[in-house]
């Protein structure tokens, strides 16, 4: 198996050149006549990869049935400890449930199966370009704006999920099927496959008029939606009383239930806001399932080539729906955005941001 980074990829020197491209993007997203939302993930290096920072230079190491990891156990420490430590600073609605306060972890810089994006171009050019959008002139600012190649990254979550949903049912998923729908006769799990395979139009895509979703879920809300089944989980699944497909997510996504490499891309979610800052970044995020690897994709990482089997710019269902924008001046494209309005308060909404804002009127670089 050949792993190779063959996005879309594009340059651009100014504001204008990154609009003309996402403009172009979202045409060719658009269906039926309709707009469909962008996402966006701006990084200072486009040495980057798309990996979540819990799986970035991991190691994979599996108990005998593929069941539970070593990297299981890193989340799970994480999160005992996190929760433990924080409850109290909960200030907001307490979470209810792990995954709930994996987003609020991640927001704290714990280590996570997330990775952030925007729903706003402007966040994301804000983390690609922050040290060319802040009034300091030090030593360590201007060697970072030396080195830095930023690059802007936009995600087709729609399109990403549809690849999540199809894949969740291909035929040589059926030993995957076992471990999602575990307690359920064959027959019966063969069953709700079909159902799955036969009434897309049910169970994931909506008409044309009601497209403004454009199937992104929310695991937080599934998470509820599960609880209201307590005591008969079963037999919502077995009459499709619950959507199997959201249970499928919730199984992989949620509760951990491992995947091998290469059969199931990260899924793109929203999430509750549990801060002002993350309301103002407009957040979304895309969640990675538990990778079982394979001995080729082993070799890559032991390898140390700089590329990592599960990156999003490298796997096969997942790199059809990105493109990356290099960002060839940034400290024109800076200029720019300041010159339109645009304000680093915007993104941190805190009185130090508020006052770098009011010294980055007559800043130049």
């Amino acid at each position: 198996m050949s792993i190779k980074k063959t996005v879309h990829r594009y340059y651009a020197d100014s504001l204008r050149q990154i609009l003309d491209v996402v403009d172009m993007i979202g045409k060719e997203y658009k269906e039926n006549g309709q707009l469909k939302p962008l996402w966006f993930r701006g990084h200072e290096y486009t040495s980057y990869s798309l990996v979540p920072n819990l799986f970035r230079l991991a190691k994979y190491r599996y108990n005998g049935n593929s069941t539970y990891s070593n990297n299981h156990l890193r989340e799970d420490y994480r999160y005992q400890h996190f929760m433990s430590r924080n409850f109290d600073k909960t200030d907001y609605r307490t979470p209810n449930s792990v995954f709930e306060w994996q987003e609020i972890m991640q927001h704290f810089f714990s280590k996570t199966r997330l990775m952030d994006w925007s729903e706003s171009l402007f966040s994301a050019l804000e983390f690609a370009m922050e040290a060319y959008l802040i009034p300091y002139k030090n030593l360590e600012i201007t060697e970072k704006r030396r080195k830095m190649q930023p690059t802007l990254w936009v995600l087709q979550p729609g399109r990403l999920n549809g690849a999540v949903y199809d894949a969740l049912l291909e035929d040589a998923a059926a030993s995957m099927h076992e471990k999602v729908f575990c307690g359920l006769d064959t027959s019966i799990i063969e069953r709700i496959v079909a159902e799955l395979k036969d009434h897309r139009d049910i169970y994931f895509s909506l008409e044309q008029k009601e497209q403004n979703f454009d199937n992104i879920v929310s695991l937080t809300a599934l998470e509820d939606l599960r609880r209201s089944y307590i005591g008969r989980e079963k037999e919502a699944l077995e009459s499709a009383e619950m959507n199997p497909f959201f249970y499928m997510l919730l199984r992989i996504y949620s509760d951990g239930v491992p995947v091998s490499m290469g059969t199931v891309p990260p899924l793109a979610i929203i999430h509750p806001y549990h801060s002002q800052r993350i309301r103002a970044q407009k957040g979304v995020f895309t969640v990675f399932p538990y990778y079982v690897l394979r001995e080729q994709e082993e070799k890559v990482l032991n390898m140390k080539v700089g590329i990592d089997p599960i990156a999003m710019e490298y796997m096969p269902k997942c790199k059809e729906h990105l493109y990356e924008i290099r960002l060839t001046d940034p400290g024109r494209i800076a200029e720019e955005m300041r010159q339109i309005g645009y304000k680093s308060s915007d993104l941190y909404p805190d009185t130090q941001r508020v006052t770098q804002d009011m010294e980055n009127m007559d800043f130049s670089i």
